[in-house]
């Protein structure tokens, strides 16, 4: 009975049309979904929209004064928030229903996968706790402004192992069965600064929600978080 309960429940590639977050999948599905899916998406969102996007990027990165070997995993990650700030807007002409209107003629034999970067539209950059580390890239995360607890693992092999008790920054996907992944490597906040930031957070998000959606109240707490990064790390060399 327990059998056929997970059977029934299980969401496969082809007779399922909701992608369900608690929801288990297929190890083959899975594959299908990070391997090719994401990656071809990803691709084709950078060649269409990263050079349109960097100028205003990296006005944003050059104003707060990172360290260099930083800068680049703001950047990419800045990218990422644009991409679905915009599909939060309007997501019928947004990237993702772009990729899906020009690659339905194989999508539509997976009405799963369509169903799942549908889901993007969910995507929101936030601030996490590294509360486990099962190995460098199975994490147990815990959102700071929800408190809720999350399981993800990192897929990216150059992705920088975080830290116990560090506080990193990132958007995550959904993988099924209750598991996420940061769509790229999190930015990784000063390990000094973790403690002046999960003190900080929720007052600049009170503050901005107020007048903001959250995806606009993001930018500016993410701003609030770096100048406290700054002033820490500034703070440590001068000693």
């Amino acid at each position: 009975m327990e059998k056929n309960r997970v059977i029934e429940f299980a969401q496969t590639a082809t007779n399922t049309k909701t992608f369900r977050h608690d929801y288990p999948i297929s190890d083959e599905l899975k594959r299908v979904m990070i391997g090719k899916v994401l990656n071809d998406f990803m691709k084709y969102a950078l060649d269409r929209y990263y050079l349109e996007y960097l100028p205003i990027l990296k006005e944003f990165v050059d104003d707060h004064s990172l360290q260099t070997e930083k800068q680049d995993g703001l950047l990419h990650n800045l990218f990422w928030w644009r991409i679905f700030y915009d599909m939060s807007l309007d997501f019928r002409s947004s990237c993702v229903a772009d990729y899906i209107a020009e690659n339905y003629h194989w999508l539509r034999k997976r009405p799963i996968l369509i169903s799942w970067l549908k889901e993007c539209k969910k995507a929101i950059p936030k601030f996490y706790y590294v509360g486990y580390k099962h190995n460098d890239r199975a994490l147990v995360l815990v959102d700071i402004l929800s408190e809720k607890t999350i399981d993800a693992v990192v897929y990216d092999p150059m992705a920088i192992p975080p830290q116990k008790g560090e506080i990193a920054m990132g958007t995550l996907i959904p993988l099924g069965n209750g598991l996420y992944s940061p769509i790229i490597d999190f930015y990784h906040f000063e390990f000094e600064a973790r403690k002046d930031i999960a003190m900080h957070l929720h007052y600049y998000y009170d503050k901005h929600l107020k007048t903001s959606t959250m995806h606009e109240a993001f930018i500016h707490v993410l701003s609030a978080m770096l100048q406290i990064e700054k002033i820490i790390s500034t703070e440590n060399t001068s000693k």
